[in-house]
């Protein structure tokens, strides 16, 4: 079978550890692969030519198929940013860009530093505890539930919406029903939110979106779109690249060590994360002239599944690529948040929770052990997103925490 074939199948060995795949879509080359009817882009290079050209390739097809005309009596929650182009996709960009900058974003560490401290003592008294369920998919939503401007009190339903809506994306398997009915629910509820604009801070996302209501740039349906995207972005990705980077620091405790022993190198290992556990595999563009890629003919109407975790793994790219170094020059070139116009809005927001929580862990915790071994870990029913489910972890604390570490300097 087709290496591709096994991980569009969702077969647990190739989802835990694609690379063997991506390696051989690398030296195949761009070409059609029938189980995704789509052209395959693998090697860093032209990842990033596709990713540059919108012109040509087009995102309206991003998270797979273009979506089917909007039907009103059955509206569903389709991207805004994700589907567009410019110049729409920089105009609704722009809306809330200046929430999401690396300034803006900067003032939010001591609550989120404050949000991973609590979660990480809360580890304490658990009996059980599993690093995903307790830590790596709790923090995210409380910290976009934040810069949206949504009460702390409903993050719990947040974060059921936002993986019920995120759970449809690379997967087979998924109740239509039950799909529609999360939808509504959710629209049901930030449109409530959105009546009471007046009530949000300015600064909040959900004020500036509620602006763009008012000023006719968006209709109410599109705010909550908007809405959904931002909350999934901000949350389902953000979860897996802090289960990715733990699972990284309990398999390999000399990284631990290294990281406590020189705190400089907390955020390049968040890079190198990001870059071999890329939370988002690949996306799809949809081919809007006749083209080549890598010397291969494309004809318009195709799609093309752009392979961001395998360009972020192309030798070519990256010297000594398969293994986790700290010393790159240039650490944050990977391609996890995508390139170009399209580049993630949040990839600030994710850095910054990735290296605060992985500060509070080696401040808090003398040991970091898995219970199970690592090719028994378990990952989500996806090829596009990617990370793990569960982690059941042994714990040992420190008496008490190590002050000096409360002094962390910024990023370097």
């Amino acid at each position: 079978m087709p290496a591709l074939s096994q991980l569009v199948a969702l077969d647990q060995d190739t989802l835990r550890c694609p690379a063997d795949t991506y390696e051989e879509l690398r030296r195949r080359g761009v070409h059609h692969a029938p189980e995704i009817d789509a052209y395959v882009v693998a090697r860093h290079d032209d990842v990033v030519r596709v990713l540059r050209d919108q012109s040509v390739f087009s995102s309206r097809n991003t998270v797979g198929r273009i979506p089917p005309p909007a039907d009103p009596d059955r509206p569903t929650l389709s991207p805004l940013l994700l589907l567009s182009d410019d110049p729409v996709h920089a105009h609704r960009r722009k809306i809330v860009n200046r929430a999401f900058t690396p300034a803006r974003i900067a003032v939010w560490e001591p609550r989120v530093r404050e949000i991973a401290e609590q979660h990480v003592e809360r580890l304490r008294d658990l009996p059980d505890v599993d690093l995903v369920r307790d830590l790596a998919a709790l923090l995210p939503v409380r910290v976009i539930a934040l810069v949206l401007g949504v009460p702390q009190d409903d993050v719990d339903r947040f974060r059921a919406w936002s993986e019920e809506i995120t759970s449809s994306v690379g997967n087979h398997d998924v109740d239509p029903v039950r799909r529609d009915q999360v939808q509504a629910e959710f629209a049901g509820y930030v449109s409530a939110l959105l009546d009471r604009r007046d009530e949000h801070p300015e600064s909040s996302v959900l004020a500036q979106i509620a602006a763009a209501e008012a000023a006719g740039e968006l209709t109410r349906h599109q705010c909550v779109s908007f809405v959904a995207e931002l909350l999934i972005a901000g949350n389902i990705t953000t979860t897996h690249h802090l289960s990715s980077s733990i699972a990284l620091l309990a398999i390999d405790p000399s990284t631990a060590d290294r990281l406590r022993a020189d705190r400089g190198l907390v955020t390049p290992f968040v890079e190198e994360s990001l870059r071999l556990e890329s939370p988002i595999q690949g996306f799809y563009r949809f081919v809007t002239t006749d083209t080549e890629i890598g010397g291969v003919p494309v004809p318009e109407g195709s799609r093309v599944f752009v392979l961001y975790a395998s360009a972020n793994r192309d030798d070519d790219a990256w010297p000594q690529c398969p293994h986790m170094q700290l010393d790159r020059p240039n650490p944050a070139a990977h391609l996890a948040f995508g390139k170009g116009a399209h580049a993630c809005i949040g990839a600030s927001l994710a850095r910054l929770e990735g290296r605060v929580v992985v500060e509070t862990l080696l401040e808090r915790l003398a040991s970091l052990e898995l219970r199970v071994a690592p090719d028994e870990i378990r990952y989500g029913a996806s090829f596009v997103n990617h990370g793990p489910v569960s982690l059941p972890a042994r714990l040992t604390f420190r008496n008490e925490p190590d002050r000096a570490a409360q002094e962390w300097g910024p990023t370097r």
